[in-house]
């Protein structure tokens, strides 16, 4: 139910933003791209984050014990910035390998929309906008959702390997990226491994957030490292 509600506010937020969109069009104006990124950043992780809060308070359950937030919050913010700190140039050096192979396949990789808004909207609302949503909520959503209810639920029906590699490459599907989508499986593996190690979800949090922090601050500055 959580995952169709989910879904269903993606759906009515992302009918919103093309409707809005489309008018503006017609008017002769366009959606300013920091508006565009608000909308669809609260379609997706505002939405997200209420119904997580939501799904929480049914359970009868508080943020900390039922996402392990108080088991050793400093150690576990380490372990996952220092692990965001390791797989990142990996990550991109994969990255790089499978966007070479689908050249030579004849598929065009193209980078994501944000990507896309940070080199060619070099403003200070949109960056803020993006770095917010990209660097704060969607760690703490992707995280809540995918490490800490998606994975245990199919560890504790008795699946373990099922759960680990299942909600890594969901993870890395949803990003809709060809060139990323092994690296950011793996990584998604890599993530699991961290709230297993801790038993502490600010582990995960922490390296999703180092993770996506560091290619948006070098597309910030205008700093060209390819798809």
């Amino acid at each position: 139910m959580l995952l169709f509600r989910l879904l269903l506010a993606v759906g009515i937020g992302v009918s919103v933003l093309s409707v809005v969109a489309t008018t503006l069009k017609k008017s002769g104006t366009e959606l300013p791209p920091v508006a565009e990124i608000l909308l669809g950043g609260l379609a997706v992780q505002g939405s997200g984050l209420v119904l997580l809060h939501l799904f929480v308070r049914r359970a009868q359950r508080t943020w900390s014990s039922a996402f392990g937030l108080g088991n050793s919050n400093g150690r576990a913010l380490a372990w996952g910035a220092g692990a965001a700190l390791v797989v990142l140039p990996l990550a991109y050096l994969l990255q790089s390998g499978c966007a070479w192979l689908l050249e030579q396949a004849g598929v065009a990789p193209a980078p994501q929309h944000a990507v896309e808004l940070l080199v060619k909207d070099g403003s200070l609302a949109t960056r803020a906008v993006i770095g917010v949503f990209a660097v704060i909520l969607a760690p703490i959503v992707e995280e809540s959702l995918f490490r800490g209810l998606m994975f245990p639920l199919l560890r504790d029906l008795g699946w373990p390997r099922l759960a680990l590699w299942s909600t890594a490459f969901l993870f890395g599907a949803i990003h809709l990226n060809l060139a990323a989508f092994l690296p950011l499986s793996l990584f998604g593996a890599t993530l699991a491994w961290l709230y297993l190690r801790t038993a502490n979800l600010l582990a995960p949090i922490a390296a999703h957030a180092v993770f996506n922090l560091a290619p948006f601050i070098l597309l910030a500055l205008g700093v060209d490292f390819g798809q």
